[in-house]
């Protein structure tokens, strides 16, 4: 059993050396300036694409080029 959870955080840790254009949802509300909280109303409102999601823990993550893309909807 310990042996799957070690191959887990293996799988982990590539896919973060692999994925350092990778944001959080609190880096892109930092780099948009405004609150974490808006970023998820604005995509649950539709005005911003949804984000994508990590497979190994289901939270929101974001590129470069989603960084860009927002920048250009929201004008900041």
């Amino acid at each position: 059993m310990l042996t799957k959870y070690k191959n887990y955080a293996k799988l982990y840790q590539n896919m973060n050396k692999a994925n350092n254009n990778r944001y959080t949802s609190q880096q892109v509300a930092n780099i948009l300036g405004v609150y974490k909280r808006t970023v998820f109303n604005w995509e649950k409102a539709g005005k911003i694409p949804k984000a994508k999601r990590d497979p190994m823990n289901n939270y929101r993550y974001y590129t470069d080029e989603d960084i860009k893309h927002l920048k250009n909807i929201t004008r900041r």
